[in-house]
């Protein structure tokens, strides 16, 4: 055969020969100075005949001892070449004379085994054994009463007045526990209320008294029944009947400080705040341990204010007691079992064809 070598790819030629065969190779580089190498081998990796930088190759006769594929790999190296190829075979008698020099794909399966160990059940372990439950015994609510004043304000357009802005102080109680108690604040709530306050707070008590006298055993006043969800709010004066006050609950004293010398009455740390006749609400999601700030400001260019705050905790005094229960633990067995595994994988091979 005549053929071009492609320089960026080998050429290969497969053929069969019979046992006894005697390969017969002549090559021939008819353009180009010579090629990078020639082989010849015998599959699945035997060399049996190698060149490097050959121009011509004449009469390399290779014996074939048994059947198989032989394999003709020629590396032309750069440049554009025309090479002459000539393979022939000489065979060892008459019977494989007319030898089929083709080959077919065949697919051989290899079979690996792997050993290992896996644990196996082999019964069930039953014990039995006392556990000591704490569980509640009793949950008693109270109401606190954390702060009750009137607070007198002055109005800032009086020459010579006081500081038309006041505060108070809010310390919620801390929460306790011992080994078969707790104690804790789920809760807390305000009412603030601008002029004569008893009217209204004697027409908070009547609507307590209505509509949740008692709630889980507890005896509640106003403020501890709007924390605990028994009424949703409290009355105060209307808004056309008294004055107003401005308010907000904050929780940094150095911002009470500012607010007292004259900055915002709602700083970063504001948590709610209004303007009006009164106010009420309470804080049951959050907020139940520390210290706050009730802030109030009287805008009002004549008339000082009266502003009466209430302010009440709501406690939870939970016991429990050690409840002993019978239990039953199953726990499996197991012992460490050898086994093998087996995988399959396939590969193909070239054979000759007959």
């Amino acid at each position: 055969m005549s053929f071009k070598p492609n320089g960026s790819e080998q050429e290969e030629l497969y053929y069969s020969f019979a046992e006894g065969d005697i390969i017969v190779v002549d090559l021939e580089v008819v353009k180009g100075k010579n090629i990078k190498s020639f082989e010849v081998i015998e599959l699945p990796s035997s060399t049996k005949f190698s060149s490097f930088k050959p121009s011509s190759i004449s009469q390399k006769q290779i014996n074939v001892t048994q059947k198989g594929v032989y394999l003709f790999r020629i590396d032309a190296g750069i440049g554009g070449k025309v090479c002459n190829l000539k393979i022939s075979r000489i065979p060892k008698n008459q019977s494989t004379e007319r030898f089929n020099t083709g080959w077919k794909w065949e697919v051989l399966y290899d079979t690996t085994y792997t050993h290992y160990e896996e644990d196996s059940l082999i019964r069930y372990d039953t014990t039995y054994y006392v556990e000591t439950v704490k569980e509640v015994s009793s949950r008693e609510l109270s109401e606190v009463i954390l702060e009750e004043k009137t607070e007198e304000i002055r109005s800032y357009g009086i020459i010579n007045h006081d500081n038309p802005r006041t505060f108070v102080e809010i310390v919620l109680p801390q929460n306790q526990s011992g080994n078969n108690w707790e104690k804790k604040v789920v809760g807390w709530g305000y009412w603030l209320c601008v002029g004569n306050s008893n009217g209204f707070w004697t027409r908070n008590k009547e609507l307590v008294s209505k509509s949740a006298t008692s709630i889980a055993g507890a005896t509640l006043g106003p403020i501890g029944a709007l924390i605990a969800g028994g009424v949703s709010s409290l009355a105060i004066p209307d808004a056309s009947s008294v004055d107003n006050v401005i308010w907000s609950i904050v929780r940094n004293g150095q911002e009470v400080q500012s607010f007292m010398n004259g900055g915002s009455i709602c700083s970063s740390s504001c948590l709610r705040h209004g303007n009006g006749p009164g106010a009420s609400g309470s804080f049951v999601d959050g907020y139940k341990q520390g210290r706050y700030y009730i802030c109030l400001y009287n805008d009002n260019t004549h008339d000082r204010i009266k502003v009466t705050v209430k302010v009440s905790a709501l406690m939870e005094t939970i016991t429990y007691q050690d409840i002993d229960y019978q239990r039953i633990r199953v726990t499996p067995k197991y012992v460490k079992v050898s086994k093998v595994r087996s995988s399959v994988s396939s590969h193909k091979i070239r054979v000759p064809v007959e």
